[in-house]
Order: C-alpha cells, then sequence, then structure tokens
C-alpha cells in the first residue's frame, strides 16, 4: 500500500519514461540503377514519394528532394541524374521540384 510519507506519488517508475515527437526510422531507400532493375522504377517511385510523405516536415524546401533521390540512384540512373545537374549547371539554373520529377517519370 502507498505510504504518503514516503513518496511523493503512488505512481512513481523505476525507470524514467523518454517522451518524444521524433518519428520512428524508415528502413533505407533501395538503390535504383534503371528502367529494368529490381526494384522496377514505379515501385522505388512510389517508396520515394511515401518517404517524402513520411518526413514533409524535413523537406522544406522542395528543391531538398532532388539531391535526395539523386543520392539514392546508381548505374544507368546515376548517370542521367548526373547528366542533368551538369547541364543545369553549365546553363546556370537551378533545378525545379515538379520539372525534376516529371522527368524522371518518362
Amino acid at each position: 500500500m502507498w505510504d504518503r510519507k514516503r513518496s511523493t506519488s503512488p505512481h512513481k517508475l523505476r525507470h524514467p519514461v523518454r517522451v518524444t515527437n521524433e518519428k520512428p526510422m524508415l528502413d533505407k531507400l533501395e538503390k535504383f540503377s534503371g528502367r529494368d532493375a529490381k526494384p522496377t522504377f514505379a515501385a522505388w517511385w512510389a517508396h520515394v514519394g511515401n518517404y517524402f510523405k513520411y518526413y514533409e516536415t524535413t523537406y522544406v524546401k522542395e528543391t531538398d528532394k532532388i539531391p535526395f533521390v539523386g543520392h539514392w540512384m546508381s548505374g544507368n540512373a546515376e548517370e542521367w541524374y548526373e547528366a542533368c545537374a551538369a547541364e543545369l549547371k553549365q546553363q546556370n539554373k537551378e533545378d525545379d521540384w515538379k520539372l525534376f520529377a516529371s522527368a524522371i517519370e518518362i
């Protein structure tokens, strides 16, 4: 029975509980290497979209999504990404998420 003189609370925890607003981490994305790769483009792109929805507060600027997507590319897909980035840099232009997303879906 709880003794008011010995304790300040009858519900004192032995181990403190950590309260956080942090979301659990999602598994890392698989790298996408090209149209005929596994995972398929459709599956990979859906995972990318779900990742951005889950972590929507992390990517405040839409343009922050572009290097993230580029990081998860390899092989032919990475070569395409690097070529697009080099062309934009040469033209002194910044990429735009909507244009990038539509270009990657072609």
